[in-house]
């Protein structure tokens, strides 16, 4: 079981923001009540209004419409005055709206529905980021979309050097724009998983880090597992729970859950029967997971994808060539270039 830790240190992470929210509120507000005193005692009376027709409601026992109906004006039209006095001091409508980090669940860790409080997605993910210390996403602050620069690939066809038929250059413009469109249709059953492979350097991590910080922008949770660190997760969870049957383990489940697993360096993980047949599990099950909810997988390697069936069994490779688009990375060494510019 997860210890009591880890949920203590999410709702004290949701109570920290909630704190800067509304200590940044009150700074905005001391600013204009000084330079605009008429907002002050409008948000005065919007409260006194709050209790005086609370108070009138509960006591009234036939119809509450007219009551509700006149408080609702009286509030409206104290709004309404509000908005105006702050355009035309040249502060945005919203400046005494508190500012959360999440809109969706503004920042409690849970929306409201018909069926009751759910779990945002930004409390999953944070689930997931202090189960996974080394998920090392923090990379997607500097690694996205907005730092692509195409011309670290050569503009050349040279397919002896490269593996490709097309120039580098080309070549990784049109995984850019494969990559963005897998992000806008994530959620359709029909987008399959995405198989990078090519030799180190090429850009293959940085572009998973593109997508992965598109998609937590979304709300979408997000796991990245080195190779080594995933298989190790998954032994470690199969060894514990054959000595206590109910033993539950919220890292492990995420494996298969998660809304996006990135799976980066396969093949550096230490060979044996009983891994591959982890990985085949992992597969079918993220996979069948995803006609109900979205699941989808990006496997990154070295390993280049006519060389797999030396790596893994049949059954795993054409799990891959079937559920995953493909995608070779090609061109020089970019963070041997990006050294050599900076000298």
């Amino acid at each position: 079981m997860l210890g009591i830790n880890i949920y203590s240190a999410i709702k004290a992470e949701y109570d920290k923001r909630q704190k800067a929210a509304y200590d940044a509120l009150e700074q905005r507000k001391s600013i204009v009540y000084e330079k605009i005193p008429r907002l002050r005692e409008i948000d005065e009376e919007i409260q006194t209004l709050g209790l005086k027709y609370n108070k009138k409601i509960l006591l009234t026992s036939g119809s509450k419409e007219l009551l509700i109906s006149d408080f609702n004006f009286r509030i409206g039209s104290l709004k309404e005055e509000k908005i105006q006095l702050l355009e035309e001091a040249g502060f945005p409508k919203d400046y005494l709206e508190p500012v959360y980090q999440c809109s969706q669940c503004k920042d409690t860790g849970f929306i409201s529905t018909q069926k009751g409080d759910i779990k945002c997605a930004c409390y999953k993910q944070q689930l997931i980021n202090l189960l996974y210390s080394q998920s090392n996403l923090k990379l997607a602050e500097f690694e996205n979309f907005s730092t692509f620069n195409e011309n670290y690939y050569p503009d050349v066809v040279d397919e002896q050097k490269y593996g490709i038929k097309k120039s580098p250059r080309r070549q990784i413009l049109g995984i850019k724009e494969d990559c963005l469109k897998f992000i806008e249709n994530f959620r359709s059953p029909d987008t399959k998983n995405l198989f990078f492979c090519g030799p180190a350097g090429v850009g293959k991590t940085f572009m998973t880090n593109c997508i992965a910080v598109e998609l937590l922008n979304r709300g979408i949770t997000v796991l990245y597992q080195p190779a080594p660190v995933l298989f190790n997760t998954i032994n470690e969870y199969k060894l514990r729970s054959l000595k206590d049957d109910t033993y539950q383990d919220a890292g492990y489940k995420s494996i298969y859950d998660v809304e996006l697993l990135i799976i980066d360096d396969l093949g550096t993980e230490s060979p044996s029967a009983a891994r591959y047949a982890d990985f085949l599990t992992l597969l079918s099950t993220r996979q069948a997971n995803d006609f109900s909810k979205p699941c989808k997988t990006i496997i990154s390697t070295n390993i280049d994808i006519k060389k797999m069936y030396e790596y893994y069994d049949e059954r795993i490779v054409s799990r891959i060539i079937g559920y995953f688009d493909i995608y070779k990375f090609a061109g020089e060494d970019i963070r041997k270039l990006k050294i050599l510019m900076e000298k």
